[in-house]
């Protein structure tokens, strides 16, 4: 099990963030980061997680997921 805290970040500062959630591996993370791509629809969104030791395992931008979504869901989602 991990315990990992989830952050959204737009120019370095934090917008958003989901403290201590437990996930049975980290794998498990990318369903909440596209909950949070979804959510936070905009240009220069970042959003990352951290580890219980405070360490960055996943770090990606939220325009990044927009795009894996709409390719894996075969779905034509406006960039903006």
């Amino acid at each position: 099990m991990h315990i990992c805290d989830f952050e959204v970040l737009r120019d370095g500062a934090v917008v958003a963030a989901r403290l201590s959630l437990v996930l049975p591996d980290i794998r498990a993370a990318w369903p909440k980061i596209a909950e949070l791509a979804r959510r936070y629809d905009a240009p220069g969104y970042k959003i990352w997680v951290k580890d219980e030791a405070g360490r960055i395992v996943i770090l990606t931008g939220v325009a990044a997921v927009r795009r894996y979504l709409a390719a894996e869901l075969h779905l034509d989602i406006p960039m903006k």
